[in-house]
């Protein structure tokens, strides 16, 4: 049987706890209906500071089975986002899990394997669990993570990174991943395979550099850019038309040109190119729709305009694209 330790505290996400422990709950069905098995396969359980119960930020109560000084052994150790607003908020309740910080350290130098989500990669980070090791978070906290521990190798574009002993995700279905590849190690690939088909968890998603533009057009503060960005993404398939985009937000062409230039350092119709160049890549990535489909989806005039878009920005075609991303998820 392998141990599986949740950490629970105040303000964590209950989705970082609640999930990994159904993707065992759902392996221990299947592995029981397979060979006929009466015992589980995993035993999941939550430990806090204290041993009495949590609050989730969702407002969820958590009952927990042990507190932080219950010896007991871990295969794995998961560790679930922390609730913030903002950066500000992040780290003011960031150290109020020292306790939770300390016990992760022990726990890593007993060579215990941990999986970290989302902002819970800082209490992993904060604990000096990922000095010198490769290490994502997720996308919007990525500035403030670089900026907070210089000593790890932190990758932006990537939503899972595993590097000895510590595996740190961007997103729910790349922590759900992490879940069903530990299964996969420690079983075999045909009962992880059966648990993602019954669950329709597909971990295939890899990068995160559609967000990673976002972000990166959204660090200044014009309201008014910040408007016509968001209308821009949520309509991603439309042309762009400027007149009637200014007076939609009772501005001339002239003033919301150059605003958004000056907010952005590029033009509207080259970042409406580029958010329908990462529409394409992120729909190439996590979907199995056709280069017809996705031309029709994002807007594109043609195959060939898409073709010629990708070449000249990536030097490879849609198709070659999406090769290139198969065959790297298979290694």
């Amino acid at each position: 049987m392998y141990q599986v330790l949740g950490l629970a505290f105040d303000g964590c996400q209950a989705s970082g706890l609640a999930s990994p422990f159904d993707v065992f709950n759902v392996t221990n069905t299947i592995w029981k209906q397979q060979r006929g098995e009466n015992e589980d396969l995993y035993r999941c359980r939550l430990v806090s500071r204290t041993g009495e119960p949590v609050t989730c930020s969702n407002g969820m109560r958590l009952l927990v089975d042990s507190d932080l000084e219950d010896d007991i052994e871990a295969d794995l150790i998961v560790v679930p986002g922390i609730h913030h607003l903002d950066a500000k908020s992040l780290i003011k309740n960031l150290s109020r899990l020292d306790k939770e910080c300390h016990w992760l350290q022990q726990r890593m130098q007993r060579g215990e394997v941990v999986a970290a989500n989302c902002s819970g990669v800082f209490i992993l980070a904060e604990s000096g669990g990922l000095a010198n090791k490769d290490s994502t978070t997720a996308w919007w906290l990525s500035g403030l993570f670089r900026n907070r521990y210089p000593s790890v190798r932190h990758h932006a574009d990537q939503l899972l990174v595993k590097d000895k002993g510590t595996y740190s995700t961007g997103s729910m279905t790349a922590n759900l991943g992490v879940m069903l590849e530990i299964v996969e190690q420690q079983v075999g690939r045909q009962l992880a395979q059966n648990a993602a088909r019954t669950m329709l968890i597909d971990a295939s998603q890899s990068y995160a550099s559609p967000y990673l533009f976002m972000q990166e057009q959204t660090d200044h503060q014009d309201s008014l850019v910040l408007a016509v960005e968001s209308q821009l993404q949520r309509d991603v398939s439309q042309k762009l038309k400027l007149e009637a985009l200014a007076k939609m937000h009772a501005v001339s062409a002239r003033t919301l040109s150059r605003r958004f230039k000056k907010a952005n350092g590029i033009n509207l119709s080259d970042y409406h190119q580029r958010i329908r160049l990462e529409q394409t890549k992120l729909l190439l990535e996590t979907t199995n729709l056709s280069i017809e489909q996705i031309v029709e989806r994002v807007g594109y005039s043609s195959q060939s305009s898409l073709r010629r878009l990708f070449q000249k920005e990536l030097g490879v075609s849609p198709r070659t694209y999406r090769v290139q991303l198969q065959q790297q998820s298979a290694e």
